[in-house]
């Protein structure tokens, strides 16, 4: 089978470890081939490079534990079009993981819940990341506007975004800190104060997200918490700027995961002025960057042949 599987963006602002948004552009395809021995083996077709060893591969890594799990009597073939770049805060480990997980499903009729589908894709930012955090995976499983709700036990909600939310993605090519490097850096306390504001921030974004309120959803995608600790660490470049363009704009900005890509939301009319201000203001500064101009999109999908 052939498979699509979004990117993804993780956290929206206050909502860290918990929000995820399913994204039409970009996505990878994976072509998923049952092979005779009980291994894994990755082709990368086209894209950026990953990793070609399974174990190595969140994909791979996430093949070989369900293989071993339920006792599957063949392996797997990824032939990988690696669209996603790596290292972009845009889910692309969740993306293959995602894609792996759905196929083992299908291929060997496990009937597994979505649920279960993000615990197993979860496994495989152990490799990425060190931890199976789930936000991205969900997303990409899901598609649309999720929440985790509970780690143990795994407890997802998912709303769909309004009709007319637009979303525009800008990714400066800047050396990536690890996502490791990202967390290790965030404090184990935080004061009261900030602790409420992102309250405020997360509801905000939530209630937007069920009542098709774009300027709550706007409004929500503010953080005192993780965002201000990574900028001031040199991982997210030009802040403050960009943030100061969305208020600019009436556009809610926030960073994408740990970086370093960007995310905008904003009335899908006007994503072509966000598109044009951002790469405008990272040109400005000398960087070189890709923008998306998308949408909120489904999960991970089988395309028909």
């Amino acid at each position: 089978m052939r498979i699509k599987a979004p990117a993804t963006s993780a956290n929206l602002g206050a909502g860290f470890d918990v929000f995820g948004l399913a994204l039409k552009e970009p996505y990878d395809l994976v072509e998923v081939t049952r092979i005779p021995e009980k291994n894994v083996r990755i082709k990368l077709v086209e894209g950026y490079e990953i990793p070609l060893e399974p174990e190595e591969n969140t994909g791979g890594y996430v093949a070989l534990r369900m293989i071993e799990d339920f006792d599957l009597p063949e392996g797997i073939e990824l032939r990988i079009w690696k669209r996603i770049k790596p290292k972009s805060g845009l889910g692309s480990s969740a993306a293959t993981a995602a894609a792996a997980a759905y196929a083992l499903n299908k291929l060997f009729n496990l009937g597994l819940s979505r649920e279960k589908l993000v615990e197993y894709a979860a496994l495989g930012e152990l490799i990425s990341a060190g931890s199976p955090h789930p936000d991205n995976v969900a997303s990409a499983i899901y598609g649309g506007f999720t929440m985790i709700l509970s780690r143990n036990p795994l407890k997802i909600y998912a709303v769909d975004p309004p009709a007319d939310l637009g979303v525009v993605i800008v990714l400066p090519v800047v050396e990536k800190a690890s996502t490791k490097k990202a967390r290790e850096i965030l404090p184990k306390m935080i004061e009261l104060e900030r602790y409420v504001y992102n309250v405020g921030m997360a509801a905000s974004l939530v209630a937007g997200m069920s009542l098709g309120n774009i300027e709550m959803i706007k409004e929500g995608m503010n953080d005192l918490v993780v965002e201000p600790i990574r900028a001031k660490a040199g991982i997210i470049s030009e802040y403050e700027e960009v943030k100061e363009l969305g208020r600019r704009l009436n556009a809610g900005i926030a960073v994408s995961g740990a970086g370093p890509a960007i995310i905008g939301v904003i009335e899908k009319e006007r994503r072509k002025v966000l598109a044009k201000e951002l790469e405008r203001l990272y040109t400005s500064k000398g960087y070189r960057c890709r923008v998306y101009i998308t949408e909120p999109g489904p999960g991970v999908s089988e395309l028909e042949e």
